[in-house]
């Protein structure tokens, strides 16, 4: 691997992240937060940008050929140290521990959501802080949600969009970062490619955020809440989740926002550009949309008539069909997307409702979207595969002729799911037992802490559930849940080939 090459990519990616990171300064003075912290996220922003800087300027003669090893050095690197310097805001701002600030940047830049603000923040100076969003300064919420936006769609893409310099190396940087077995293209060129996947990202921003501020949320709670959900991220500015606000209108708007964004962006530009049933003619989209409906409705039949507890600790007793139907629609579509915003402790529902969602986890939303998980594309694929397998015991001399989008799948394809597949899982119980080892507790907890980081999904079950946090994991727990979250981010592969000797060999 050409080591220089990609410090000089990655020193560009700080310098971005020091640029984004500039505008919570003017946030934090418009909310009206004390000119201490006004000035600490300055410093933060510029020490950033001074580390990228200096990592360009050493770099500055690298020299030689970019291919797909510097690709995958790029996008592991770059978003491990996004989480790095990302941290230093939470670290100046409000003192956290180094450990939960890189756990909490880690989770907003590879969209978790998971958190460890509330009840218990462990401070630099060794003080335990019974701690709540009411207590975090504007300037910084803000940042935090931003972390969400800004790994959404990719800092990779991201910087493909707006550095034409990266040009040059813009396939492998791109296939490095995007998720999904098969990689959209919008046009022939990579970088016009993620401008418009990104135009159509702040399109929808802008749209939900001026949805929500229409409906009543304030200004400042409408972009942050956009933020996370368009980034199918989680990160909300309430301590108790969209569930705080108590309003059905918000409830539908941020449902319909998440499930387009556990959907292939591609799709949504074809769509603006008139191609109005480009949806439904999509097989992953059409696989998607059952699996949702389906959750859904088989939820909210088993929730009629039982008592729910929203995350604001209100007991809604003996509840109605469309009440069902509303709780039901918001956690599935949260679930399956990744997304993890709440509105019910679903924790505490029937058995049946919380083994679905553990499924819907591993599922996720569609290739080309924000959304984490296996992907919906790859679990079509297995189920294809499964089903031929089945098959051939009657036709033992077929072949596979399984078909996406009446495009037959190559052979290769279909081993990378495969593996893919193995991998996840054996990752899955891989973190699971060690999360045993380092005191997370019971089993529920281990597990569904391990796919709600590896499908950057955020809340989960046991003592995760949607009204608790991560706060009061062990220092190792949460290194090992943050390794996790990047390795589902990138989607394994990225990362893992790095281990690998002949990854270094010139």
């Amino acid at each position: 691997m050409n080591i220089k090459l990609v410090t000089r990519v990655v020193g560009s990616l700080l310098i971005v992240i020091g640029l984004a990171m500039l505008t919570s300064v003017p946030v934090s003075w418009v909310m009206g937060d004390s000119s201490t912290v006004i000035f600490r996220l300055f410093t933060s922003s510029a020490i950033v940008m001074v580390f990228g800087g200096l990592a360009r300027y050493f770099a500055r003669d690298c020299s030689g050929v970019f291919g797909f090893r510097e690709g995958f050095g790029i996008a592991t690197f770059g978003w491990l140290f996004a989480a790095v310097f990302g941290a230093i805001p939470f670290m100046l701002v409000s003192y956290f521990n180094w450990y939960d600030a890189f756990f909490e940047t880690m989770s907003g830049f590879t969209t978790t959501g998971a958190s460890v603000i509330n009840r218990s923040l462990t401070l630099m100076t060794g003080e335990i802080l019974q701690s709540g969003l009411q207590d975090i300064p504007y300037g910084l919420l803000y940042w935090r949600s931003l972390t969400h936006w800004l790994g959404g769609m990719g800092i990779v893409v991201l910087s493909l969009a707006i550095l034409p310099s990266l040009g040059i190396s813009a396939h492998q940087l791109y296939n490095a970062e995007v998720p999904g077995p098969t990689q959209d293209q919008i046009t022939p060129k990579i970088a016009s490619s993620a401008k418009i996947l990104w135009g159509v990202y702040i399109l929808f921003t802008v749209v939900q955020a001026v949805l929500l501020w229409t409906g009543g949320m304030s200004l400042f709670d409408s972009w942050c809440t956009a933020f996370g959900t368009i980034a199918t991220g989680g990160f909300s500015t309430q301590q108790a989740s969209i569930g705080a606000y108590n309003s059905i209108y918000f409830d539908v708007i941020i449902t319909v926002f998440m499930f387009l964004a556990g959907a292939n962006f591609v799709l949504h530009f074809r769509f603006l550009r008139g191609k109005s049933l480009i949806h439904f003619k999509d097989e992953e989209f059409r696989f998607y949309f059952l699996i949702t409906i389906i959750s859904i409705f088989s939820i909210a039949l088993f929730l009629v008539g039982k008592n729910i507890i929203t995350t604001q600790s209100v007991k809604c007793i003996d509840i109605g069909f469309w009440e069902a139907l509303r709780y039901s629609s918001f956690q599935v579509v949260s679930i399956l997307t990744t997304t993890g915003f709440a509105t019910a402790d679903f924790n505490l529902w029937p058995a049946y409702c919380a083994l679905v969602l553990l499924c819907l986890m591993f599922i996720g939303g569609c290739g080309g979207s924000t959304a984490g998980g296996m992907k919906n594309s790859r679990v079509l694929l297995l189920i294809k595969y499964a089903v031929y397998q089945v098959e051939r015991r009657i036709f033992v001399r077929s072949l596979p002729n399984i078909k996406l989008n009446k495009c037959r799948i190559d052979s290769v394809v279909l081993n990378r799911t495969v593996c893919f597949f193995f991998i996840f899982i054996c990752a899955f119980i891989f973190f699971s037992l060690l999360l045993c080892c380092f005191g997370v507790g019971d089993i529920v907890t281990a597990m569904s802490a391990s796919i709600a980081s590896l499908g950057n999904i955020g809340p989960g079950l046991g003592k995760i559930g949607p009204t608790l946090t991560y706060g009061w994991m062990t220092p190792p727990a949460k290194i090992i849940l943050s390794i996790e979250m990047l390795l589902g981010r990138l989607e394994l592969y990225t990362v893992l080939v790095i281990f690998l000797p002949t990854f270094w060999k010139r």
